[in-house]
Parts: C-alpha cells; sequence; structure tokens
C-alpha cells in the first residue's frame, strides 16, 4: 500500500460508513478551511474497474477522476470534477466559436435587412452581376471556338509556318479550355449564391418571428 493512502476500496471500517452516512451533507469546502495541524481531507473516486477508492493521496492515473473531498468527520466537503481530455477541451472551443460566429451573423442579418424583399434584392443585384460575367465568359468562349475553327482551316505554306499554326491552335485550346472552367465556376457561384440567400432568408424569418417582430 503506497504510504500515506488511508484506506482504499473495501478497507474503509467506521469511516466508510460514515461516509456513507454523510453524502447528502454536502457543503462549500471554502466554508471549512483547514486549520493549521488539521489533517487534509480525504478524496474518494472510482477507478477503472468501477471500484470506490479513497485516500489523502491520489495516484496520479485516477486524478482526473471526477473526487469528493471528505472531511474526518466523514462528511463531503467539495466534488471536484473530472477533468477534460483535450479532445473534449478541443470540442467545446470550437462549439463555443461555432455559437459566437452564428450570434455574430444572427446581428448581421437584423442589421442590414429590414424585411425579406430587401434580401430578395440584395441577391439578385448579386445574381445580375455574375449573370453578367456569364456572359462575357460565353461570347469568349465563342470568340475562342471561331478563333480554333479558321486556325484549324488553314493549309500550312511550309513545315516551319505548320508548326507556328499548331502552337496557336494548342494556345487558343487551352485557353478555351480555362474558359470553359471558369463559366463551370459561375455556374457553382450562382447556385451558392442562391443557396446562401435561401438560408439567409429562412433565419431572417426566424430571428423576426422570434423577436416578435
Amino acid at each position: 500500500m503506497p504510504e500515506g493512502l488511508r484506506w482504499r476500496r473495501r478497507g474503509f471500517g467506521g469511516a466508510a460508513l460514515l461516509l456513507g452516512l454523510a453524502l447528502p451533507l454536502v457543503v462549500d469546502a471554502q466554508s471549512r478551511p483547514v486549520s493549521p495541524g488539521r489533517k487534509a481531507p480525504v478524496q474518494c473516486w472510482t477507478d477503472d474497474r468501477g471500484q470506490r477508492a479513497c485516500g489523502d493521496v491520489v495516484p496520479p492515473a485516477d486524478a482526473r477522476r471526477e473526487r469528493a473531498l471528505i472531511d474526518p468527520r466523514g462528511v463531503v466537503t467539495q466534488v471536484l470534477p473530472a477533468q477534460k481530455s483535450p479532445a473534449q477541451v478541443e470540442a467545446e472551443a470550437k462549439r463555443a466559436r461555432e455559437d459566437e460566429q452564428r450570434q455574430a451573423y444572427d446581428r448581421y442579418l437584423l442589421q442590414a435587412y429590414r424585411d425579406v424583399p430587401a434580401i430578395e434584392r440584395a441577391r439578385d443585384e448579386r445574381l445580375a452581376a455574375l449573370d453578367a460575367r456569364r456572359q462575357l465568359t460565353e461570347k469568349a468562349i465563342a470568340d475562342t471556338r471561331a478563333a480554333l475553327a479558321e486556325l484549324r482551316g488553314r493549309q500550312p505554306a511550309s513545315p516551319a509556318h505548320g508548326a507556328q499554326l499548331q502552337a496557336r491552335i494548342d494556345e487558343f485550346t487551352a485557353a478555351e479550355a480555362d474558359q470553359r472552367k471558369a463559366l463551370s465556376r459561375l455556374h457553382d457561384e450562382r447556385a451558392r449564391i442562391h443557396g446562401d440567400f435561401d438560408r439567409d432568408i429562412g433565419r431572417f424569418r426566424e430571428l423576426r418571428q422570434g423577436s416578435g417582430g
């Protein structure tokens, strides 16, 4: 038995009986300061095997567990909560950050818009600007394809001219591929804008209903 350990598991004796009777008498430990010369309170916890253990020295492996502090009369003076793992701490911090971000965005919605039509107007303006970019991209694709058709219809006058012509064809082909990727991104952005504003409208209505507005 480690030195300093008063009792463990089933070897509690009369003190354990007193502890069982006194468990409902939970008081604030700060209201019962330990006077000089007074023994430190015993701590009780549940180990990995589900057994109750008590002592005035807690093994390092059990230091993270929830522990009850018991004074010499067998009265529970304080309950120390279990220590959280790093993963639990990080998960709680992440939830707190997400809650803060949601609350900040809720405030933004209520401050930025008077009503749902105002949100819809903002959405339509964003979509109109996006559609203008889409039309320009579509025109650029059409121009590039026309240029490619013209280049491919040429007959090279010499091998050197043929190499130059192929280089131009390759250049325009790559440009068309880039333009088509840009057009695809614009289509994706349009769908995203619709989705974002639909969520904003739904959330705005919830907030207004919750505030009675």
